[in-house]
């Protein structure tokens, strides 16, 4: 029992492991949003120094690495325009359509790498798909490393592509689009650069992972973990009182 002057301490076990729970919860979940606002805040640092980089020959290898992402790179090889793939559900200035994704073989045919030609819009039904035709099967392209898009809720089945070709896909994902291909290919897209032919739209836009509110939210958190401190005291000396 803590005693001040007439006043007494005594919030009771359960108070106590309650409060204990929640502040550390608390605190936890503040430190975590600071952790993702340094993790936002150092991709989109990346990415803004690797801005405007001249391109730098890729062949292939070694692979690339979370290090290379944004990187500006040149690849000559061959598309492989009998296996597309269209993303889709991508929205572009408000209209409905497919990011189109066709692997490259570089390296004499030991490495393929997925590269993102843009943004094109559905056809008057779900079923006509568009014609991705490539002039020139050589592909001497420049473009920017990028992951496969994240999303926000998985439907089951989504990263299972459709059949035929092309085919439509709903998410990205290594294992299935290997299976589909009958290939490996690398971890990454290549965002082609708008200057290159055969692409479509590519608005492809800097990240803004808004660090900020991933810092507001870690305040938010600290000042839950203090409200239920200021709780637990009220409480105490409340209890305290009652009992004396």
């Amino acid at each position: 029992m803590l005693s001040m002057r007439h006043y007494s301490f005594k919030p009771g076990w359960a108070a106590s492991f309650g409060c204990l729970v929640l502040t550390v919860l608390f605190v936890s979940l503040g430190q975590w949003q600071l952790r993702r606002a340094d993790e936002k805040a150092a991709i989109m640092a990346a990415h803004a120094s690797k801005t405007g980089e001249p391109a730098v020959v890729y062949t292939g290898q070694p692979p690339l690495t979370d290090a290379e992402r944004f990187s500006h790179l040149a690849l000559t090889g061959t598309w492989d325009t009998a296996h597309q793939f269209l993303l889709d559900n991508q929205i572009h200035q408000g209209q409905a359509g497919y990011h189109v994704l066709t692997p490259v073989t570089l390296n004499g045919g030991s490495v393929h790498i997925l590269v993102n030609r843009g943004w094109i819009p559905l056809g008057p039904t779900r079923e006509t798909l568009p014609d991705l035709t490539i002039s020139h099967p050589q592909a001497n392209i420049t473009g920017r490393v990028e992951r496969f898009p994240a999303v926000g809720m998985k439907l089951a089945g989504g990263e299972i592509p459709s059949a035929g070709w092309p085919a439509r896909v709903q998410r990205l994902e290594r294992g299935p689009l290997e299976s589909r291909l009958g290939y490996t290919i690398d971890n990454w897209q290549i965002l082609l650069d708008p200057a290159v032919s055969e692409g479509y739209a590519r608005d492809w836009q800097q990240p803004d992972l808004a660090p900020d509110k991933s810092r507001a939210y870690a305040l938010q958190w600290f000042l839950f973990a203090l409200v239920a401190a200021g709780l637990y005291v009220w409480h105490g000396f409340r209890a305290g009182r009652r009992a004396s």
